[in-house]
């Protein structure tokens, strides 16, 4: 399902817009929520209470907190939400894009425009791959991959390490985990019986121990080196591989 919020002072914008996510998702088959918001505040309040949005339809002149400052509120925050900016204002493009917006789509809205936006959005979340992790009784959090720099078991409980300094405690094994993220792809690696890393997070590799973006350093178990080495080569050759193909499809 695509959790859509849609951020702009006018109300009459708020409801057209809603709206036409509706009528996109019915024509797309996409099942969908849609929460409305009439300040850029308001969507803050909300977002650091669940961050349980995908996609961001996002006013940029409004009073008080502009969509400009929230963009980049996220944005600091290291949060990957799609962006779509609706605006009566052109002038804020460039900077629009700079904040990885994923489109910029001007008042009074197309429709073309901004169905070709909603299906950017949801492909880019279709290729983000997620991991449920159970982060207490009852309560579940959804992490992307992208995000995970390492695991480290820690007792009965593992801490997500997040490449933005930030770490989850998830109330499950890291045997259960490696084989979670093993069936996800080749990123991750055991260099050691406490940690689990990803592998497009590695600075350096010594043969005592990985240095991770950020300064962590992981012990490599004796015997893993060699295991080590040839899955970070085999990673980034087809990390590479792909990037390169993508780039001559364009």
């Amino acid at each position: 399902m695509l959790r859509i919020g849609i951020c702009d002072d006018d109300t009459i914008v708020l409801e057209a817009l809603a709206k036409e996510v509706e009528v996109w998702a019915k024509e797309k088959q996409e099942t969908y929520s849609v929460e409305l918001f009439p300040t850029a505040e308001a969507f803050l309040f909300a977002w650091e209470g669940q961050r349980d949005m995908d996609v961001l339809l996002l006013d940029i002149e409004m009073p008080g907190m502009d969509g400009m400052e929230l963009a980049r509120s996220l944005r600091k925050k290291g949060e990957h939400i799609s962006i779509i900016f609706v605006t009566g204002n052109s002038e804020y493009a460039l900077e629009g894009y700079d904040l990885e917006a994923i489109s910029y789509v001007v008042k009074p809205v197309r429709r073309e425009r901004l169905w070709l936006a909603l299906d950017r959005a949801r492909e880019r979340e279709e290729n983000r791959e997620a991991l449920l992790v159970a982060v207490s009784a009852g309560e579940m959090e959804r992490v992307y991959l992208s995000e995970i720099c390492f695991l480290e078991s820690q007792g009965h409980q593992t801490i997500l390490r997040k490449k933005d300094g930030t770490s989850i405690s998830c109330k499950v094994n890291m045997q259960q985990l490696e084989q979670e993220l093993g069936e996800k792809g080749e990123a991750f690696f055991r260099p050691h019986r406490s940690y689990l890393i990803h592998l497009g997070f590695v600075e350096k590799i010594t043969k005592k121990e990985v240095r991770m973006e950020g300064g962590a350093l992981i012990p490599i178990a004796r015997g893993k080196w060699e295991a080590l080495s040839q899955a970070y080569l085999k990673y980034f050759r087809r990390k590479y591989q792909k990037d390169f193909e993508t780039e001559i499809g364009k």
